[in-house]
């Protein structure tokens, strides 16, 4: 599984949903926490995977 489509389910996975398009990025957004995460559509890497794993990880204590 490519690094984008792990950061898709893992998003769905702690009840981010599809919100929006952005130009160059896709916008995920939680209900719950109301909070936002924006994801990359364009040169997604293992790095910018991590990132997002660290704002699940952020916005779930806030």
């Amino acid at each position: 599984m490519k690094p984008r489509e792990r950061a898709i389910k893992e998003l769905n996975d702690n009840n981010y949903y599809f919100d929006r398009h952005g130009k160059s990025h896709d916008l995920y957004y939680n209900s719950d926490n109301r909070k936002k995460i924006t994801l990359k559509r364009h040169d997604f890497d293992e790095g910018d995977l991590r990132y997002i794993r660290k704002e699940i990880k952020q916005n779930r204590f806030s």
